[in-house]
């Protein structure tokens, strides 16, 4: 009975996951898809409202304040990779099969949809970089670092306290 409320819990879930993933895709897609200077308004715009934060925070001249005026566009790259690498590991552990293969498959996809992202750039006459590739690559990889270690720390919680009952 109770494996039977299980699945009826978890029916709807690989949907909604499967949907924040296209979401995210769509999210950084559409941004490499903006011309320069849309994409140069939006940096500034996010630049503006992160020092405001950041300058309360640190103060105008602390390290990391100058550092991140200089690299938004770099972070921004970073931080979505790492939001699709959280979405997709997230997914990955909801089915509990993480063999050495699906690890291999979701770093590949990883890496074709960054190829694929600064391909789309090329046609929007902002260019595209190998490095850019790399930073995306390394966002993936520390967002799915992140999930691994949230999801471990979730099980071995709910081990503990199955013990202690």
């Amino acid at each position: 009975m109770n494996e039977l409320n299980q699945n009826n819990r978890n029916r709807g879930k690989p949907v909604f996951l499967y949907l924040i993933i296209i979401l995210v895709l769509a999210f950084i897609w559409s941004n490499s898809m903006d011309n320069p200077g849309d994409s140069y308004q939006k940096s500034q715009k996010t630049l503006e409202y992160s020092l405001k934060i950041m300058n309360r925070l640190f103060g105008p001249e602390h390290y990391l304040t100058v550092f991140f005026t200089g690299h938004i566009r770099k972070i921004a790259h970073f931080a979505e990779y790492m939001l699709l690498g959280i979405t997709v590991s997230s997914c990955m552990a909801f089915y509990g099969k993480i063999k050495i293969q699906h690890i291999y498959n979701s770093l590949s996809f990883a890496v074709i949809t960054a190829v694929i992202d600064e391909y789309i750039q090329l046609y929007t006459y902002r260019g595209s970089s190998v490095r850019d590739v790399v930073i995306d690559f390394s966002g993936y990889f520390f967002g799915t670092v992140i999930s691994a270690f949230i999801i471990s720390l979730i099980v071995f919680i709910r081990l503990s306290l199955s013990k202690t009952k």
